[in-house]
């Protein structure tokens, strides 16, 4: 009837302000017919949706703001100058910029490779101990955030325990960083013999 349709778009907006445009295609979208409930979710998914491109609209702000401000802050320290190619504006590096990149790069090529390997138990029991040199010290809490990402228990700082198999990976990884020397693995096998693994 036509006063319950009045009757269900009144009570809509009462529960809470509306706009115009929202009411209208609610209702062209629920259809003439549409029960108070139908109403009201259409309305929550059209409030939830308006919500949704407002949170992505502010954080495309946000980000294009922290970009203007990096942009600014790389021009301010003289790494970077804005040319003109053609009909477009182009950064290019200043010579401050080029030995700042070049720092940058041997930092990078010094990271420590990741603490996830894959776990496989075993029936032996592995014995890890280290003595990673004070200067080596990033590579040292590597190597026990890896110990602990296995599975392997603490007895002391540099001695930790476990039931699994060491991953050739971080075998390789102690090759590469240059830390075999200073790391011992052992096997105790069911027998009770320790066994030297690397």
């Amino acid at each position: 009837m036509k006063g319950d349709i009045t009757f269900k778009i009144l009570n809509a907006i009462g529960d809470s302000i509306i706009g115009v445009i929202d009411a209208f295609d609610v209702i062209l979208s629920s259809g003439y017919g549409a029960s108070y409930g139908k109403l009201r979710y259409e309305l929550s998914k059209k409030q939830a949706l308006r919500a949704r491109k407002s949170i992505e609209r502010e954080f495309q702000k946000r980000a294009k703001q922290r970009y203007y401000n990096l942009i600014y802050k790389l021009k301010r320290d003289n790494l970077i100058k804005e040319t003109v190619r053609g009909n477009k504006k182009v950064f290019a590096l200043t010579k401050m910029g080029k030995t700042k990149l070049s720092l940058l790069k041997e930092r990078n090529s010094k990271k420590l490779p990741g603490t996830s390997y894959p776990k496989e138990e075993s029936n032996k029991l592995v014995i890890v101990a280290f003595d990673i040199p004070e200067k080596e010290k990033r590579k040292r809490e590597w190597l026990r955030a890896c110990l602990r990402n296995l599975g392997l228990k603490m007895v002391q700082k540099s001695v930790w325990t476990g039931k699994i198999k060491i991953p050739k990976g971080l075998v390789d990884d102690l090759f590469k960083l240059k830390l075999i020397d200073f790391v011992e693995i052992f096997e105790i096998s069911k027998t009770g013999s320790l066994e030297h693994f690397l």
